[in-house]
């Protein structure tokens, strides 16, 4: 059955992820999907769900899908936000069943 207000799987890893990034150091955490952070600016257009400054050298822009596989309009989203971000960021694309990114 459709969820018509949202995936809570999607939404909880979400925040994990926010919330790993803050524990790990890093700044301007902002997160789509959740009030404990501010939402991350658009990106060509699109919200991605998770964004920080990192400490560690080039800043990630989180994309976390919450299917196993990704969807013809989840791999539209990840080409509209990857040709959005800047020189000093990198796009991340979390699926359903992998960990949650903690840096490089």
């Amino acid at each position: 059955m459709f969820d018509l207000f949202g995936d809570d799987g999607h939404d909880d890893r979400v925040e994990a992820q926010a919330d790993l990034f803050t524990t790990l150091g890093y700044s301007d955490v902002r997160a789509d999907h959740t009030s404990d952070y501010p939402d991350p600016e658009q990106r060509n257009g699109r919200v991605p769900d998770v964004t920080a400054d990192s400490p560690f050298g080039r800043d990630p822009v989180v994309e976390i899908d919450s299917g196993p596989t990704t969807s013809k309009r989840d791999q539209r989203q990840l080409n509209d936000l990857e040709s959005g971000i800047g020189p000093d960021e990198r796009l991340v694309q979390i699926d359903d069943d992998n960990q949650l990114f903690g840096g490089w």
